[in-house]
C-alpha cells in the first residue's frame, strides 16, 4: 500500500480503532434494541477524523504543489478544504477558495483526481455526501438521530427447501375450498402461520439494523465503507501526487 504522510495516517488509524469500538457498542445495542448515546457519538467520531484526513490531504496537495506559486496574498486567503459538491459548478466554488486561478492549468490531474471521486459523478461515491454531512451536523447542530429499523419473516422449512416471506407484506387469503400450502403445510388464514405438518419447520426471524436518519444507510456498514474508502482515497491521492 502507497505510504501515507504520517500525521494522517495516525488520524486513519484512529478511526479504525475507534469502528472497532462503535461496532462493539453496536451490537450492544442490538442486543438490547435500543441506540444508546455513544454509539451514535462513536460515528460522529469516526466522521470527524475521516473527514479531517480528507481536508489534510487536500492542504498537503495545496502546500506542496500550488502555495509555492502563489502571491502572499493568495495564501493568507485560501480556504483549503477537500471538496465534496453537489454538482459541477460547486466542485469549481469549492476549489477556486484554493486560490489557484492564476495557476490551475498546470493541475489538471488533479482536478480530474477530484471530480471522479464527486458524488455526482458517480453514485457509489455517495457515502462521501453523507460522510461529509454527518460531520458537519454532529459539530454544528447535533448527532444526527437514528431509528431502530425491524423487520420479521417467516421461516418454513422442509428438508433442504426453504421459503421465507415477508408477513407485514404477504397476506395468504382462505375460504371454502381454498387452501394455500407452503412446503407442503397448509397455511391458517387465521394466523398467517402453519398448521402443525410433520416434517415442517417454522420459525420467525427479526433483522434488526440502525439507520442513519435522513440518509438511510446502516450506521455499522456505512462507518465501515466510509473508513475504508477514505484511507483508499488518501492512499491514491498521496501515491499519484507524491504527498507522503
Amino acid at each position: 500500500m502507497p505510504k501515507i504522510y504520517r500525521n494522517i495516517e495516525v488520524t486513519l488509524d484512529r478511526a479504525d480503532e475507534i469502528l472497532k469500538e462503535l461496532l462493539t457498542e453496536y451490537h450492544r445495542s442490538l442486543r438490547a434494541k435500543e441506540v444508546n448515546d455513544k454509539t451514535t457519538q462513536l460515528i460522529h467520531d469516526i466522521c470527524e477524523k475521516l473527514r479531517s484526513a480528507l481536508d489534510r490531504t487536500a492542504r498537503r496537495y495545496w502546500e506542496i504543489h500550488i502555495a509555492p506559486s502563489l502571491s502572499e496574498e493568495d495564501k493568507a486567503a485560501a480556504l483549503i478544504y477537500f471538496p465534496i459538491a453537489k454538482d459541477q459548478s460547486g466542485l469549481d466554488s469549492f476549489l477556486g477558495r484554493w486560490r489557484w486561478k492564476a495557476v490551475k492549468s498546470s493541475h489538471q490531474p488533479v482536478y480530474d483526481f477530484l471530480l471522479g471521486l464527486q458524488p455526482f459523478k458517480d453514485n457509489n461515491n455517495k457515502w462521501l455526501d453523507v460522510l461529509n454531512d454527518l460531520a458537519i451536523q454532529g459539530k454544528h447542530i447535533d448527532l444526527v438521530p437514528q431509528k431502530k429499523t425491524e423487520a420479521q419473516r417467516i421461516v418454513v422449512e422442509r428438508g433442504s427447501a426453504s421459503v421465507s416471506w415477508d408477513p407485514s407484506a404477504v397476506t395468504f387469503g382462505g375460504g371454502p375450498g381454498v387452501s394455500v400450502f407452503i412446503a407442503g403445510a397448509p397455511i391458517d388464514p387465521r394466523t398467517q402461520r402453519i398448521v402443525p405438518t410433520p416434517g415442517v419447520t417454522e420459525r420467525i426471524e427479526t433483522w434488526v439494523s440502525f439507520i442513519i436518519e435522513g440518509h438511510n444507510v446502516n450506521a455499522a456498514g456505512f462507518c465501515k465503507e466510509s473508513c475504508a474508502g477514505t484511507r483508499a482515497i488518501v492512499s491514491e491521492m498521496s501515491e499519484r501526487f507524491d504527498l507522503s
